[in-house]
């Protein structure tokens, strides 16, 4: 008995023969008696030249270039395979595509570039990150272990390297300084695994932000050029053949291409390449503080005219570089050896572009007044180093809760116990702790969580949770909050946080 399936593969070939007898038929038919067959013209693939003019010739051009670049680049072109042990919870990183039921190894694909005949290859962090085993395929099909030459997590670069006794093809890099929106480029590298593809685009944007603990240290290219996992790591190069960005990130809704990739420009790989390559490391100027945004209360309250500038949150430690020069919580910082900041972020890549050991002149606003101390610089800390450990709470038992709070602030109050203040070396018992906080209340909107310890508002010290009732007693709708918070931190230690706000 025939299966439906062996039915259908059957069913096919005969159709096609009906129509080819009754095809016959008719055209013996049409013709007198000769089958159709013999006065149908054969086709074949023509050798005649066409010599090409205006739009042609210029889109013909164009095609020539690309495949031109295409093989050229495509043999230093790497395809990345990972394998490490499966963890419980899965990767938020949009190009971490990891798969397999918990217990078993979890595998990966990506891209890399060769940019140094000896085995040098350029890609992304995230395409090695927690691996075990990395196997790098080459363009001609050999296989390689590769080593690991450095990581730097906050640009998500990485170099490792292969060896043999030959030389590898190698691409050239490109400066991306030198790119223009509009111009050309190709994107090159194994989406879904597929191996030496080649897309086209353009250059759709340069100096990018995106969201992350590190933008600071990522201005990408954007460009069209499809971008899709697995190709992270690849190369972007411009119609010279050089490697103008790494492939590194897409914007989506989807996990997949959605006209919008991201690459980090040759100028910060080149840069990054070169640290990794000598020191294993990337050495970056530090200043050891948490900044953030300032805001307009916040600015309106130092006698800023606009919100600008890096607000301190908190320093690190009591020996960090902006500790011994005096720096605090609440600071804001405005110049850098004369160089206006424009915000946090832009503070952050200042800083880390700097030599360490530098000393830097650093202008900042105190309580309204304008202040200039010198700093030297230390090392930043690593992403690598911290073990990659993001920030947030300790946790605790909560405190006990009480009825009494100011309903303007929305957020129950208590006082501060021995304990409290040692956790988190306040140097006295003082402060309010926050308790329960109203859902869509004023504290809910300044970022108040349970367990902060209120320490000023408005530039007046909180001792007890009374002084908070007095102070907001006193204020009314329009008028500006600021409030410095000690917060516990995981892994940092204690932290102190700036909070702003409009009364409603």
């Amino acid at each position: 008995m025939e299966s439906r399936g062996e039915k259908r593969r059957w069913t096919m070939p005969l159709g096609v023969s009906l129509s080819v007898i009754l095809g016959i038929g008719v055209g013996f038919w049409i013709s007198g008696g000769t089958p159709a067959r013999q006065s149908a013209r054969l086709l074949r693939v023509s050798d005649h030249e066409v010599a090409p003019t205006g739009a042609l010739a210029t889109a013909l051009a164009l095609s020539e270039a690309f495949a031109q670049v295409a093989r050229q680049v495509e043999p230093a072109v790497v395809h990345i395979e990972t394998e490490a042990a499966r963890t419980d919870r899965r990767s938020e990183d949009p190009f971490d595509f990891f798969f397999g039921p918990r217990g078993r190894p979890r595998r990966g694909t990506g891209s890399g570039v060769i940019v140094d005949p000896e085995g040098y290859i350029l890609t992304n962090h995230h395409v090695i990150r927690g691996a075990s085993t990395i196997r790098v395929k080459t363009f001609d099909g050999r296989t390689y272990t590769p080593e690991v030459i450095g990581v730097d997590p906050e640009t998500d670069l990485a170099v490792i390297k292969i060896s043999r006794n030959e030389p590898f093809p190698y691409a050239r890099m490109g400066d991306s300084n030198k790119l223009r929106v509009g111009d050309w480029v190709l994107a090159i590298g194994s989406p879904f695994g597929l191996e030496q593809t080649v897309t086209a685009g353009i250059i759709s944007a340069k100096d990018r932000v995106t969201d992350g603990e590190n933008a600071p240290f990522q201005r990408f290219l954007q460009t069209d050029a499809a971008i899709n996992p697995g190709n992270s790591g690849g190369p972007l190069v411009n119609l010279k053949g050089e490697v103008v960005g790494i492939n590194t990130q897409i914007s989506t809704s989807t996990g997949y291409f959605n006209g919008v990739g991201f690459a980090l420009p040759s100028a910060l790989a080149v840069e990054v390449y070169n640290h990794l390559v000598r020191r294993g490391r990337v050495a970056r100027g530090y200043l050891g503080v948490y900044v953030k945004p300032v805001t307009p209360p916040i600015a309106r309250m130092n006698g800023l005219k606009e919100p600008q500038g890096a607000l301190i949150e908190s320093v690190t430690d009591p020996e960090s570089p902006a500790a011994q020069a005096g720096l605090q919580t609440g600071d804001i910082i405005v110049e850098i050896d004369g160089e206006p900041i424009r915000d946090s972020r832009d503070l952050t890549r200042r800083v880390a572009s700097l030599e360490v050991g530098r000393t830097v002149r650093v202008k900042y606003i105190r309580d309204g007044r304008e202040y200039v101390t010198n700093v030297k610089l230390g090392v930043r800390p690593s992403l690598a180093d911290r073990g990659e450990e993001p920030r947030g709470r300790n946790e605790g038992p909560p405190p006990e809760k009480r009825p009494a709070g100011p309903p303007a602030l929305g957020a129950t109050l208590e006082p501060v116990t021995p304990h409290v203040a040692e956790v988190l070396k306040l140097g006295a018992v003082r402060g309010a702790v926050v308790g329960e906080i109203e859902e869509e209340s004023f504290a809910e909107s300044l970022g108040l969580m349970p367990g902060d310890v209120i320490l000023s508002i408005n530039r007046t010290e909180i001792r007890r949770p009374e002084d908070v009732t007095r102070i907001f007693e006193k204020l009314k709708s329009g008028d500006d909050v600021v409030m410095i918070v000690a917060r516990a931190t995981r892994g940092f230690g204690p932290n102190r946080s700036v909070l702003s706000g409009t009364v409603p």
